[in-house]
Protein backbone atom coordinates (compact mmCIF):
# COMPACT_ATOMS: atom_id res chain seq x y z
CA UNK A 1 0.00 0.00 0.00
CA UNK A 2 1.11 3.50 -0.94
CA UNK A 3 0.67 5.47 2.68
CA UNK A 4 1.81 9.25 2.93
CA UNK A 5 4.69 8.14 4.73
CA UNK A 6 6.02 6.06 1.47
CA UNK A 7 4.76 8.62 -0.57
CA UNK A 8 6.39 11.67 1.13
CA UNK A 9 9.67 9.54 1.07
CA UNK A 10 9.27 8.88 -2.30
CA UNK A 11 8.54 12.49 -3.49
CA UNK A 12 9.86 15.17 -0.82
CA UNK A 13 12.42 17.35 -2.60
CA UNK A 14 12.59 20.34 -3.29
CA UNK A 15 12.44 19.40 -6.78
CA UNK A 16 9.29 18.24 -9.14
CA UNK A 17 10.90 14.50 -9.15
CA UNK A 18 9.22 13.75 -12.41
CA UNK A 19 6.82 15.52 -15.18
CA UNK A 20 4.76 12.29 -14.92
CA UNK A 21 0.98 13.61 -13.92
CA UNK A 22 0.04 11.47 -11.45
CA UNK A 23 3.67 12.69 -9.83
CA UNK A 24 2.51 15.78 -10.06
CA UNK A 25 -1.50 14.93 -8.78
CA UNK A 26 0.24 13.12 -5.75
CA UNK A 27 2.83 15.72 -4.93
CA UNK A 28 0.17 18.30 -4.86
CA UNK A 29 -1.96 15.95 -2.72
CA UNK A 30 0.92 15.70 0.10
CA UNK A 31 1.24 19.50 -0.18
CA UNK A 32 -2.59 20.26 0.70
CA UNK A 33 -3.14 17.63 3.72
CA UNK A 34 -4.03 14.27 2.32
CA UNK A 35 -7.24 15.52 3.68
CA UNK A 36 -8.66 11.45 2.36
CA UNK A 37 -6.23 9.78 3.81
CA UNK A 38 -3.45 7.34 2.28
CA UNK A 39 -4.39 7.37 -1.36
CA UNK A 40 -4.99 4.66 -3.37
CA UNK A 41 -2.79 4.16 -6.69
CA UNK A 42 -4.50 2.04 -8.85
CA UNK A 43 -2.96 3.90 -11.82
CA UNK A 44 0.63 2.80 -11.69
CA UNK A 45 1.79 -1.00 -12.34
CA UNK A 46 3.28 -0.92 -8.86
CA UNK A 47 2.44 -1.73 -5.23
CA UNK A 48 5.48 -0.29 -3.50
CA UNK A 49 4.93 -3.41 -0.59
CA UNK A 50 3.77 -6.92 -2.27
CA UNK A 51 6.95 -7.99 -3.23
CA UNK A 52 6.79 -12.19 -3.28
CA UNK A 53 8.46 -12.67 0.74
CA UNK A 54 9.86 -15.39 -0.57
CA UNK A 55 11.98 -13.75 -2.64
CA UNK A 56 12.60 -11.64 -0.30
CA UNK A 57 13.78 -14.11 2.14
CA UNK A 58 16.16 -15.14 -0.52
CA UNK A 59 18.18 -11.91 -0.61
CA UNK A 60 19.37 -12.42 3.23
CA UNK A 61 22.15 -14.64 1.96
CA UNK A 62 24.48 -13.13 -0.52
CA UNK A 63 27.66 -14.68 -1.83
CA UNK A 64 30.35 -12.18 -1.46
CA UNK A 65 30.81 -11.90 -5.11
CA UNK A 66 27.23 -10.06 -5.49
CA UNK A 67 28.51 -7.51 -4.32
CA UNK A 68 31.04 -6.22 -7.07
CA UNK A 69 31.17 -6.37 -11.30
CA UNK A 70 29.50 -9.38 -12.13
CA UNK A 71 31.53 -11.04 -15.03
CA UNK A 72 28.90 -12.23 -17.90
CA UNK A 73 27.15 -9.66 -19.97
CA UNK A 74 24.20 -12.63 -19.91
CA UNK A 75 23.69 -12.63 -16.77
CA UNK A 76 24.59 -14.59 -13.53
CA UNK A 77 24.87 -18.08 -15.17
CA UNK A 78 22.82 -19.84 -12.72
CA UNK A 79 20.13 -17.47 -12.97
CA UNK A 80 20.27 -17.11 -16.55
CA UNK A 81 19.98 -21.88 -17.30
CA UNK A 82 17.16 -21.34 -14.75
CA UNK A 83 15.34 -18.55 -16.80
CA UNK A 84 16.43 -20.61 -20.16
CA UNK A 85 14.27 -24.03 -18.30
CA UNK A 86 11.71 -21.79 -17.39
CA UNK A 87 11.00 -20.01 -21.11
CA UNK A 88 11.11 -23.69 -22.57
CA UNK A 89 9.07 -25.23 -20.26
CA UNK A 90 6.17 -22.33 -19.60
CA UNK A 91 6.36 -21.10 -23.09
CA UNK A 92 5.79 -24.51 -24.64
CA UNK A 93 8.15 -24.39 -27.44
CA UNK A 94 8.43 -26.43 -30.84
CA UNK A 95 9.56 -29.83 -29.68
CA UNK A 96 12.02 -29.30 -32.97
CA UNK A 97 13.31 -25.60 -31.01
CA UNK A 98 16.79 -26.24 -29.53
CA UNK A 99 18.76 -23.62 -27.61
CA UNK A 100 21.60 -22.75 -29.12
CA UNK A 101 20.53 -22.89 -32.19
CA UNK A 102 17.17 -21.77 -32.69
CA UNK A 103 17.39 -19.57 -29.76
CA UNK A 104 19.28 -18.34 -26.61
CA UNK A 105 18.45 -16.97 -23.36
CA UNK A 106 19.99 -13.81 -21.53
CA UNK A 107 19.24 -12.10 -18.32
CA UNK A 108 18.58 -8.17 -18.19
CA UNK A 109 19.02 -6.96 -14.69
CA UNK A 110 18.41 -3.24 -16.25
CA UNK A 111 14.69 -4.22 -17.22
CA UNK A 112 12.92 -5.19 -20.95
CA UNK A 113 13.08 -1.35 -22.06
CA UNK A 114 16.68 -0.65 -22.36
CA UNK A 115 16.48 -4.14 -24.36
CA UNK A 116 14.16 -2.73 -26.42
CA UNK A 117 15.89 0.43 -27.53
CA UNK A 118 18.60 -1.55 -27.58
CA UNK A 119 17.04 -4.02 -30.39
CA UNK A 120 16.06 -0.45 -32.17
CA UNK A 121 19.41 0.58 -32.09
CA UNK A 122 20.69 -2.68 -33.91
CA UNK A 123 18.09 -2.95 -36.68
CA UNK A 124 18.68 0.66 -37.45
CA UNK A 125 22.42 0.07 -37.86
CA UNK A 126 21.30 -2.88 -40.03
CA UNK A 127 19.50 -1.00 -42.43
CA UNK A 128 22.01 2.02 -41.89
CA UNK A 129 21.42 2.61 -46.56
CA UNK A 130 17.66 3.00 -46.23
CA UNK A 131 16.52 6.41 -45.74
CA UNK A 132 13.31 5.93 -45.55
CA UNK A 133 11.71 6.55 -42.29
CA UNK A 134 11.46 3.16 -40.28
CA UNK A 135 7.91 2.61 -39.37
CA UNK A 136 7.32 0.26 -35.64
CA UNK A 137 3.57 -0.98 -35.70
CA UNK A 138 1.97 -1.38 -32.07
CA UNK A 139 -1.25 -2.05 -30.71
CA UNK A 140 -3.29 1.07 -29.81
CA UNK A 141 -3.94 1.65 -26.59
CA UNK A 142 -0.32 0.35 -25.75
CA UNK A 143 2.84 0.80 -23.37
CA UNK A 144 4.94 4.09 -23.98
CA UNK A 145 6.77 2.02 -27.23
CA UNK A 146 6.76 5.76 -28.53
CA UNK A 147 9.39 6.63 -25.86
CA UNK A 148 11.33 4.05 -26.65
CA UNK A 149 11.43 4.24 -30.33
CA UNK A 150 10.78 7.77 -31.50
CA UNK A 151 13.89 8.66 -29.66
CA UNK A 152 15.93 6.55 -32.23
CA UNK A 153 14.26 8.33 -35.32
CA UNK A 154 11.80 5.47 -35.82
CA UNK A 155 7.73 6.54 -36.10
CA UNK A 156 5.28 4.81 -34.40
CA UNK A 157 1.90 3.41 -35.42
CA UNK A 158 -1.00 1.69 -34.31
CA UNK A 159 -3.41 -0.42 -35.20
CA UNK A 160 -6.10 0.21 -33.01
CA UNK A 161 -7.93 -2.25 -30.47
CA UNK A 162 -11.47 -1.30 -30.18
CA UNK A 163 -14.13 -1.43 -27.15
CA UNK A 164 -16.83 -2.53 -29.97
CA UNK A 165 -15.13 -5.81 -30.73
CA UNK A 166 -13.96 -6.65 -26.85
CA UNK A 167 -10.23 -4.64 -27.53
CA UNK A 168 -9.57 -7.69 -29.73
CA UNK A 169 -7.13 -7.36 -32.43
CA UNK A 170 -8.32 -7.01 -36.10
CA UNK A 171 -6.68 -8.47 -39.38
CA UNK A 172 -9.00 -6.14 -41.09
CA UNK A 173 -7.31 -2.77 -39.22
CA UNK A 174 -3.71 -4.01 -39.44
CA UNK A 175 -3.82 -4.86 -42.98
CA UNK A 176 -5.20 -1.40 -44.04
CA UNK A 177 -2.38 -0.13 -41.60
CA UNK A 178 0.03 -2.23 -43.48
CA UNK A 179 -1.22 -0.99 -46.96
CA UNK A 180 -1.24 2.26 -45.43
CA UNK A 181 2.21 2.16 -44.89
CA UNK A 182 3.19 0.69 -47.83
CA UNK A 183 1.69 3.15 -50.50
CA UNK A 184 4.23 5.64 -48.85
CA UNK A 185 7.00 6.22 -51.01
CA UNK A 186 8.94 7.41 -47.64
CA UNK A 187 8.28 5.03 -45.34
CA UNK A 188 8.99 1.48 -44.69
CA UNK A 189 7.88 -1.08 -41.98
CA UNK A 190 10.78 -1.16 -39.16
CA UNK A 191 9.61 -3.30 -36.44
CA UNK A 192 6.34 -5.38 -34.98
CA UNK A 193 5.45 -5.33 -31.81
CA UNK A 194 3.51 -8.13 -30.77
CA UNK A 195 1.73 -8.00 -27.08
CA UNK A 196 -0.29 -11.00 -26.70
CA UNK A 197 -0.90 -10.54 -23.11
CA UNK A 198 -2.21 -7.28 -23.89
CA UNK A 199 -1.08 -3.96 -21.72
CA UNK A 200 -2.94 -2.53 -20.76
CA UNK A 201 -6.86 -4.17 -22.49
CA UNK A 202 -6.04 -7.46 -20.34
CA UNK A 203 -6.98 -9.55 -23.73
CA UNK A 204 -5.22 -12.62 -24.24
CA UNK A 205 -4.66 -12.60 -27.94
CA UNK A 206 -5.48 -15.65 -30.41
CA UNK A 207 -2.26 -17.37 -31.75
CA UNK A 208 -3.81 -17.27 -35.20
CA UNK A 209 -3.34 -13.47 -35.05
CA UNK A 210 -0.25 -13.64 -33.85
CA UNK A 211 1.16 -15.68 -36.37
CA UNK A 212 -0.87 -13.86 -39.07
CA UNK A 213 0.59 -10.79 -38.18
CA UNK A 214 4.49 -11.89 -37.74
CA UNK A 215 4.41 -13.45 -41.41
CA UNK A 216 2.96 -10.32 -42.86
CA UNK A 217 5.66 -8.11 -40.80
CA UNK A 218 8.46 -10.81 -41.99
CA UNK A 219 7.79 -11.10 -44.91
CA UNK A 220 8.06 -7.39 -45.82
CA UNK A 221 11.51 -7.00 -43.91
CA UNK A 222 10.89 -5.79 -40.49
CA UNK A 223 12.23 -6.71 -37.64
CA UNK A 224 9.93 -8.68 -34.70
CA UNK A 225 9.32 -7.72 -30.61
CA UNK A 226 7.71 -9.93 -28.49
CA UNK A 227 6.80 -7.92 -25.24
CA UNK A 228 5.69 -10.65 -23.09
CA UNK A 229 6.18 -8.23 -19.97
CA UNK A 230 2.61 -10.04 -18.63
CA UNK A 231 3.07 -13.82 -19.74
CA UNK A 232 3.32 -15.30 -16.18
CA UNK A 233 0.16 -12.94 -15.27
CA UNK A 234 -3.11 -13.99 -16.24
CA UNK A 235 -6.03 -15.47 -14.55
CA UNK A 236 -6.77 -19.11 -13.75
CA UNK A 237 -7.92 -21.27 -16.32
CA UNK A 238 -6.44 -18.99 -18.98
CA UNK A 239 -3.64 -20.19 -21.39
CA UNK A 240 -1.71 -17.53 -22.39
CA UNK A 241 -0.82 -17.01 -25.83
CA UNK A 242 2.67 -17.86 -25.93
CA UNK A 243 3.70 -15.84 -29.10
CA UNK A 244 7.81 -16.65 -28.51
CA UNK A 245 6.39 -20.44 -29.26
CA UNK A 246 3.97 -19.34 -32.47
CA UNK A 247 7.43 -17.02 -33.59
CA UNK A 248 9.38 -20.14 -33.46
CA UNK A 249 7.38 -22.14 -35.32
CA UNK A 250 7.28 -19.59 -37.98
CA UNK A 251 10.75 -19.62 -38.32
CA UNK A 252 11.62 -21.89 -41.14
CA UNK A 253 9.05 -20.59 -43.45
CA UNK A 254 10.92 -16.81 -42.69
CA UNK A 255 13.26 -15.19 -44.86
CA UNK A 256 16.75 -16.56 -43.79
CA UNK A 257 17.44 -12.84 -42.94
CA UNK A 258 13.95 -12.27 -41.17
CA UNK A 259 15.16 -15.57 -38.99
CA UNK A 260 17.42 -13.32 -36.88
CA UNK A 261 15.67 -10.25 -36.41
CA UNK A 262 13.40 -10.54 -33.49
CA UNK A 263 13.26 -10.37 -29.95
CA UNK A 264 11.39 -11.37 -27.38
CA UNK A 265 11.46 -9.80 -23.71
CA UNK A 266 9.91 -10.95 -20.53
CA UNK A 267 9.69 -9.09 -17.07
CA UNK A 268 9.97 -11.03 -13.64
CA UNK A 269 9.17 -8.15 -11.64
CA UNK A 270 5.52 -7.98 -12.91
CA UNK A 271 4.78 -11.16 -11.55
CA UNK A 272 6.84 -10.83 -8.64
CA UNK A 273 6.25 -7.48 -7.53
CA UNK A 274 10.29 -6.73 -7.59
CA UNK A 275 9.92 -4.38 -10.61
CA UNK A 276 12.63 -2.12 -9.09
CA UNK A 277 14.77 -4.88 -9.03
CA UNK A 278 15.08 -4.88 -12.67
CA UNK A 279 15.28 -8.46 -13.98
CA UNK A 280 13.78 -9.94 -16.68
CA UNK A 281 14.64 -12.01 -20.02
CA UNK A 282 16.23 -11.71 -23.98
CA UNK A 283 15.25 -14.19 -25.86
CA UNK A 284 16.75 -13.89 -29.36
CA UNK A 285 18.79 -15.71 -32.47
CA UNK A 286 22.15 -16.42 -30.48
CA UNK A 287 23.73 -14.59 -33.29
CA UNK A 288 21.47 -11.25 -32.24
CA UNK A 289 21.38 -11.99 -28.65
CA UNK A 290 25.76 -11.99 -28.66
CA UNK A 291 25.41 -8.27 -30.39
CA UNK A 292 23.17 -7.47 -28.11
CA UNK A 293 24.21 -7.96 -24.89
CA UNK A 294 28.31 -8.11 -25.71
CA UNK A 295 28.19 -5.01 -28.05
CA UNK A 296 24.77 -2.61 -27.85
CA UNK A 297 24.11 -3.35 -23.90
CA UNK A 298 27.91 -2.53 -23.11
CA UNK A 299 27.42 1.12 -24.66
CA UNK A 300 25.43 1.76 -21.82
CA UNK A 301 25.79 -0.40 -18.41
CA UNK A 302 28.43 -2.75 -17.14
CA UNK A 303 27.63 -6.20 -15.33
CA UNK A 304 25.85 -5.28 -11.58
CA UNK A 305 22.82 -6.63 -9.55
CA UNK A 306 24.40 -9.09 -8.50
CA UNK A 307 22.60 -9.76 -5.61
CA UNK A 308 19.05 -9.43 -6.85
CA UNK A 309 20.40 -12.41 -9.09
CA UNK A 310 21.19 -14.67 -6.85
CA UNK A 311 18.23 -13.79 -4.78
CA UNK A 312 15.75 -14.54 -8.38
CA UNK A 313 17.84 -17.93 -8.74
CA UNK A 314 16.85 -19.15 -5.71
CA UNK A 315 13.36 -18.21 -6.04
CA UNK A 316 13.20 -19.59 -9.26
CA UNK A 317 14.24 -22.88 -7.86
CA UNK A 318 12.01 -22.86 -4.47
CA UNK A 319 8.42 -24.18 -5.07
CA UNK A 320 7.11 -21.67 -3.53
CA UNK A 321 7.52 -19.22 -6.40
CA UNK A 322 5.15 -21.56 -8.61
CA UNK A 323 2.90 -21.69 -5.83
CA UNK A 324 3.12 -17.50 -5.19
CA UNK A 325 1.70 -17.48 -9.40
CA UNK A 326 -0.86 -20.07 -8.78
CA UNK A 327 -2.23 -18.04 -5.81
CA UNK A 328 -2.39 -15.27 -7.96
CA UNK A 329 -3.98 -16.33 -10.63
CA UNK A 330 -7.01 -17.25 -8.69
CA UNK A 331 -6.74 -13.96 -6.87
CA UNK A 332 -6.58 -11.65 -10.02
CA UNK A 333 -9.58 -13.66 -11.27
CA UNK A 334 -11.91 -13.12 -8.34
CA UNK A 335 -10.66 -9.55 -8.34
CA UNK A 336 -11.93 -8.99 -11.70
CA UNK A 337 -15.21 -10.68 -10.59
CA UNK A 338 -15.36 -8.30 -7.55
CA UNK A 339 -14.68 -4.89 -9.76
CA UNK A 340 -17.18 -6.28 -12.80
CA UNK A 341 -19.97 -6.80 -9.85
CA UNK A 342 -19.39 -3.29 -8.10
CA UNK A 343 -18.89 -1.34 -11.07
CA UNK A 344 -22.22 -2.75 -12.58
CA UNK A 345 -24.18 -3.26 -9.64
CA UNK A 346 -23.40 -0.38 -7.46
CA UNK A 347 -21.93 2.29 -9.55
CA UNK A 348 -24.70 2.08 -12.37
CA UNK A 349 -22.10 0.77 -15.37
CA UNK A 350 -23.89 -1.26 -18.26
CA UNK A 351 -21.77 -4.28 -18.96
CA UNK A 352 -20.75 -2.88 -22.13
CA UNK A 353 -18.84 0.19 -20.54
CA UNK A 354 -16.93 -2.63 -18.45
CA UNK A 355 -14.18 -4.98 -19.99
CA UNK A 356 -12.73 -6.99 -17.50
CA UNK A 357 -10.36 -9.13 -19.56
CA UNK A 358 -7.98 -12.07 -18.07
CA UNK A 359 -4.58 -11.49 -18.29
CA UNK A 360 -2.34 -8.84 -17.04
CA UNK A 361 -2.64 -6.59 -13.90
CA UNK A 362 -5.18 -4.06 -15.81
CA UNK A 363 -8.97 -4.12 -16.71
CA UNK A 364 -10.66 -1.55 -18.52
CA UNK A 365 -13.53 0.71 -17.91
CA UNK A 366 -15.26 3.66 -19.39
CA UNK A 367 -15.14 7.01 -17.89
CA UNK A 368 -18.52 8.39 -17.07
CA UNK A 369 -21.24 9.05 -19.64
CA UNK A 370 -20.90 12.94 -19.35
CA UNK A 371 -17.33 12.95 -19.52
CA UNK A 372 -16.78 11.07 -22.79
CA UNK A 373 -17.35 13.68 -24.93
CA UNK A 374 -15.54 16.01 -23.91
CA UNK A 375 -12.14 16.51 -25.67
CA UNK A 376 -10.01 16.17 -22.56
CA UNK A 377 -12.56 13.83 -20.50
CA UNK A 378 -10.51 11.19 -19.55
CA UNK A 379 -7.98 13.13 -18.01
CA UNK A 380 -11.28 15.39 -16.31
CA UNK A 381 -12.61 12.39 -14.75
CA UNK A 382 -9.42 11.12 -12.90
CA UNK A 383 -8.38 14.30 -11.70
CA UNK A 384 -11.84 14.80 -10.23
CA UNK A 385 -11.93 11.80 -9.35
CA UNK A 386 -8.65 11.89 -7.60
CA UNK A 387 -9.24 15.36 -6.08
CA UNK A 388 -12.45 13.64 -4.36
CA UNK A 389 -11.47 10.36 -3.25
CA UNK A 390 -7.95 10.02 -2.92
CA UNK A 391 -8.09 7.11 -5.67
CA UNK A 392 -6.04 7.53 -8.26
CA UNK A 393 -7.17 6.00 -11.91
CA UNK A 394 -4.60 5.87 -15.46
CA UNK A 395 -5.64 6.64 -18.70
CA UNK A 396 -5.76 3.92 -21.38
CA UNK A 397 -3.03 5.58 -23.18
CA UNK A 398 -0.25 5.74 -20.22
CA UNK A 399 1.96 8.31 -19.86
CA UNK A 400 3.99 9.92 -21.90
CA UNK A 401 1.07 10.29 -24.10
CA UNK A 402 1.63 9.69 -27.46
CA UNK A 403 1.64 13.11 -29.52
CA UNK A 404 -1.34 11.78 -31.90
CA UNK A 405 -4.22 9.29 -31.62
CA UNK A 406 -5.99 8.52 -34.51
CA UNK A 407 -9.51 7.43 -32.19
CA UNK A 408 -10.06 8.85 -29.21
CA UNK A 409 -10.66 5.88 -26.37
CA UNK A 410 -12.41 7.95 -23.31
CA UNK A 411 -11.38 5.09 -21.21
CA UNK A 412 -9.92 4.12 -18.04
CA UNK A 413 -7.40 1.24 -16.66
CA UNK A 414 -7.61 -0.06 -13.27
CA UNK A 415 -4.63 -1.68 -11.73
CA UNK A 416 -5.77 -5.05 -10.08
CA UNK A 417 -2.05 -5.75 -8.66
CA UNK A 418 -3.07 -4.13 -4.80
CA UNK A 419 -4.71 -6.27 -2.32
CA UNK A 420 -7.66 -6.53 -2.27
CA UNK A 421 -9.10 -5.07 1.02
CA UNK A 422 -7.25 -1.88 -0.57
CA UNK A 423 -9.40 -2.52 -4.22
CA UNK A 424 -12.49 -2.55 -1.97
CA UNK A 425 -11.78 0.76 0.36
CA UNK A 426 -11.40 2.32 -3.30
CA UNK A 427 -14.74 1.52 -4.86
CA UNK A 428 -16.10 1.87 -1.77
CA UNK A 429 -14.78 5.65 -1.81
CA UNK A 430 -16.03 5.98 -5.11
CA UNK A 431 -19.74 5.26 -4.32
CA UNK A 432 -19.62 7.49 -0.98
CA UNK A 433 -18.23 10.42 -2.94
CA UNK A 434 -21.36 9.76 -5.93
CA UNK A 435 -19.07 8.63 -8.53
CA UNK A 436 -21.61 6.51 -10.82
CA UNK A 437 -21.42 6.11 -14.59
CA UNK A 438 -24.24 8.62 -15.01
CA UNK A 439 -23.09 11.40 -12.71
CA UNK A 440 -22.58 14.77 -13.93
CA UNK A 441 -19.29 16.15 -14.75
CA UNK A 442 -18.09 18.33 -11.83
CA UNK A 443 -17.22 22.28 -11.36
CA UNK A 444 -13.77 22.87 -13.46
CA UNK A 445 -11.46 24.03 -10.02
CA UNK A 446 -8.12 25.50 -10.12
CA UNK A 447 -5.62 23.77 -10.66
CA UNK A 448 -2.34 23.86 -8.83
CA UNK A 449 1.50 25.04 -10.94
CA UNK A 450 2.04 21.67 -10.34
CA UNK A 451 -0.22 19.75 -12.30
CA UNK A 452 -1.38 22.34 -15.02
Amino acid sequence: MLTVDTLRTLLDDDLLPSRMPDVGLLVDYLRTGSRHGDPICLSFGETWSQVAPGLVGHLTAEPPHTHGYQLSLYGLPVLRRQVRDGIQREHRLPVDSVAGRDFEVAVTWTGTRSAMFDFGRLLRDQDEGDRRTPVVVAAGPSWDYQGVYEALGYRVRYHQLRPERGFAPSEDDLDALLAEIDARPDERLALLIVNAQHNPTAVNWAPEFVASSIRKAAGRGAGILVDDAYYAVHDEGTVPTSALAVLLEQLADLPPAARRRWLMVRSLGKQFHCNGWGIGAMVADPETLDLLVNRYRLHNCLMYGGGYQQAMARWLADPASGEFLARQRVTYQQRRALIGEFLTGRLGYPAGAVHLGECSSYLMLAVPREYAPIPDGVERFRRDCFAATGVLLAPAWPWPYPASIDTPLPYLRMFIGPKTELIQAALARLEAAGFHYDMPVHRAEARSVLTG
